[in-house]
């Protein structure tokens, strides 16, 4: 028997907050199955660059989703802004046991382990032991951006209890639904309207995450609402323009993956297969683009092997969210 009001959570939440857009997924804890999934785009400079800067504003429609999604009181997990987050490869002593390498952390950071930010919050993967020393993989953002994030949610009646990073939401989904090969490096893209997130992964571990800028600022973007089903949005400048700015991201993207295989490729492996997601309006061409150039199979928008419940395919603007909801439920974490 429970005390009412003391019921377990049984749905599991996620937020991404955007420069352009709120996305939110509500899955079973039980099962993992979908249960709904919204969005609501933002006015420019609400959130620039990841940081809130009209906090008061960005309340208020917050305050307006919390209500219309049914979510209010409810526990919540959210994303940190990707470009805050820096991802670092750590030597430490042997003499440091695994159940003392956060409270060393706490310690170095500052001192022996330097972050271009004063307060940290981090977390972390111990990669490997070797007779020398303990690799950890650190991942750390600012604390003053993730505590804003939180504290504005507990504003609205949410209960925020943890944050992830999309490259790692990204990898728990893709893993979940059996498209991953642990053992094979595999390449993950989120394509956004300003930035692209590209993260190589190999045996469940990251070997970098990078972000590429886009000169495709949000002002050019305008919210298209002729479809029927949810809103878009659609470029509001030279078309040619907007294929130039996709070459430019894409010869970028090549440069990482030349970085990965000379400096960080430990496996000697080839990249075998690429996944693509985000909200990039011109994904289709994106995707064909990226196919030509890497001469490698990706897996898009086009290719979607993530169904909801009625067997119509998950949005892949949705993938980050969808993947931040399976954290703590998912045999990747």
């Amino acid at each position: 028997m429970r005390f009412l009001g003391l019921q377990p959570q049984t749905k599991q939440i996620s937020l991404a907050l955007y420069d352009h857009v709120i996305r939110m997924v509500e899955i079973n804890k039980g099962d993992m199955s979908l249960r709904s999934y919204h969005e609501r785009f933002l006015p420019n400079d609400i959130i620039k660059n990841g940081k809130i800067i009209e906090r008061e504003t960005l309340k208020d429609i917050l305050e307006e989703c919390v209500e219309e999604w049914g979510i209010k009181k409810k526990k919540v997990q959210f994303l940190v802004p990707d470009t805050y987050l820096v991802l670092r490869n750590e030597k430490l002593p042997l003499t440091i046991s695994d159940d003392e390498i956060k409270g060393h952390l706490y310690l170095e950071i500052g001192s022996s382990i330097k972050l271009p930010f004063n307060e940290a919050v981090f977390d972390y993967e111990l990669v490997r032991t070797t007779d020398e020393h303990k690799e950890i993989l650190l991942f750390a953002a600012p604390e003053n951006i993730v505590t804003d994030i939180s504290t504005l949610l507990e504003s609205v009646s949410l209960r925020p209890e943890a944050a992830d990073v999309t490259a790692l939401s990204l990898y728990r989904l893709y893993y979940h639904h059996g498209l991953i090969d642990q053992y094979e490096p595999t390449l993950v893209i989120h394509a956004g309207i300003q930035t692209m997130n590209v993260s190589v992964f190999y045996n469940h571990q990251p070997a970098f995450i990078r972000q590429i800028l886009m000169d495709t600022p949000h002002s050019m973007w305008e919210v298209d609402s002729s479809s029927r089903v949810s809103e878009s949005l659609k470029w509001s400048g030279n078309r040619n323009d907007l294929r130039d700015k996709i070459e430019e991201s894409i010869t970028e993207i090549e440069r990482v993956i030349n970085f990965y295989y000379y400096s960080m490729n430990r496996s000697g492996k080839t990249i075998q297969t690429a996944f693509l997601s985000g909200d990039f309006p011109e994904m289709d061409l994106l995707n064909l683009r990226l196919e030509e150039t890497l001469e490698i199979p990706v897996k898009g928008e086009a290719k979607s092997e993530i169904k909801e419940d009625d067997g119509l395919a998950l949005p892949v603007k949705y993938y980050t969210a969808m993947g931040l909801a399976l954290k703590g439920c998912s045999d990747a974490d």
